[in-house]
């Protein structure tokens, strides 16, 4: 009898118990401009726990250039700049004859920007469902598709409820939300304004620690058995910049030649007349703290060439140093420029972005070296048992961090 009650004891609990989700989750989360290193600038007792039981790298090697936007499509794409579409934060389409900018809501949301598949679809096709809390083309009706739950950027959001948010789309009782994105911006704006070495920048990797330690606390309360893997990454880092580093274009060629579709430090341009080995040779035989290339010539490394979004010339600015014309530096004042910037090659570790993951699926106590983050994109399919769509990246290369 006691055996009979002890039955219908455990057959009561296992009936109210809450239902988990049975899929394999993730959960990723950006920071914005969080370099490889900020980690060491001050105490981040919740970003050491999620680091003691899970993977962390040297460094996640951004895609070039190393800029917000191509590289968060690339860390969804698993693919380089030259097949993801986005080759900068501003771009000329000649085929569209339209230019993209991030203030553009129109271009942001036009789906013709974005090449290849985002993970968020790679999902949704398999049958599974995905939100996201802000992230790089997720605005967009990408191959006439959106995440089941996506927002539209609101930097006002406050930060812990885009955390809450996501968090209740993951642990719902219903239909729960099997891959979810979050995206923080304030390490990279503090970064520009006051530089990565500044009080400023301590404290802001402070509070993305604090929100780390939020994200974890209210995790266990949603769900205590919960076993979401999370992944943290950031999409580049930040390098100093001052008034003392400065590359006036005046003083090669005439700027009135030249027309500007992306800006420093990686500086690219068409010509407006008929003039472009003159506007070379002028700017080759000057080179100093920069270097320039014609669109064919652009190193292989960049994986940028290929694509017909990407202009006639490319100027890359050594570390710390700023292109612009004498117009653009006189307007902006004489404490332009200061702060911190990134945008240089992506073979200067201080371009280096962040990565840390943890969860069922992630091996424990691992240090990785540093890796391109077009990997990650199989790393998520794999995770989450679905089929990767074509992409640049091998996930086979950092298979260490997988269990």
């Amino acid at each position: 009898m006691r055996k009979y009650y002890f039955f219908l004891a455990v057959l009561f609990a296992s009936c109210v118990t809450k239902p988990s989700n049975q899929n394999p989750q993730l959960l990723l989360i950006s920071f914005d401009g969080f370099r490889a290193d900020y980690l060491s600038k001050t105490d981040t007792p919740n970003f050491d726990r999620l680091i003691e039981d899970g993977v962390t790298a040297e460094g996640l090697i951004p895609i070039f250039p190393t800029k917000t936007f191509p590289n968060h499509y690339a860390i969804v794409t698993g693919l380089y700049p030259e097949n993801n579409g986005l080759v900068g934060n501003n771009m000329y389409d000649p085929e569209m004859d339209a230019r993209y900018t991030m203030s553009d809501r129109s271009a942001v949301e036009n789906p013709d920007w974005y090449l290849g598949e985002p993970i968020w679809n790679t999902v949704e096709k398999a049958g599974k469902k995905a939100g996201s809390m802000f992230w790089v083309g997720s605005e967009a009706p990408i191959q006439n598709m959106r995440p089941t739950h996506w927002k539209t950027y609101d930097g006002r959001m406050p930060d812990e409820d885009r955390i809450d948010t996501v968090l209740t789309w993951m642990t719902r009782d219903k239909d729960p939300v099997d891959f979810g994105t979050v995206y923080f911006s304030f390490v990279d704006s503090r970064g520009h304004r006051y530089g990565p070495d500044s009080d400023e920048v301590v404290k802001a990797i402070q509070k993305a620690d604090s929100l780390v330690g939020y994200l974890i606390d209210e995790l266990t309360k949603l769900d205590p058995e919960s076993k979401i893997n999370i992944m943290i990454v950031s999409d580049h880092g930040m390098s100093e910049v001052s008034t003392g580093r400065k590359i006036v274009l005046d003083e090669y060629i005439d700027p009135g030649d030249i027309n500007i579709i992306s800006y420093s430090p990686a500086l690219m341009f068409n010509a407006v007349n008929d003039n472009e080995e003159e506007l070379y040779n002028a700017l080759k035989s000057s080179e100093n703290h920069y270097k320039v290339y014609r669109k064919s010539d652009i190193p292989d490394r960049y994986h940028l060439k290929n694509s017909h979004r990407v202009p006639e010339f490319l100027m890359v600015a050594e570390d710390g140093y700023t292109i612009n014309t004498l117009e653009y530096f006189e307007r902006r004042g004489q404490d332009y420029p200061n702060g911190g910037a990134h945008g240089f090659d992506n073979n200067n570790k201080k371009m280096d972005g962040l990565f840390i993951a943890h969860g069922p699926a992630f091996n424990n106590g691992i240090k990785m070296e540093r890796f391109e983050n077009i990997h990650l994109y199989g790393v998520m399919a794999k995770i989450l048992k679905i089929k990767p769509a074509p992409n640049d990246g091998n996930p086979e290369s950092v298979k260490k961090m997988l269990r």
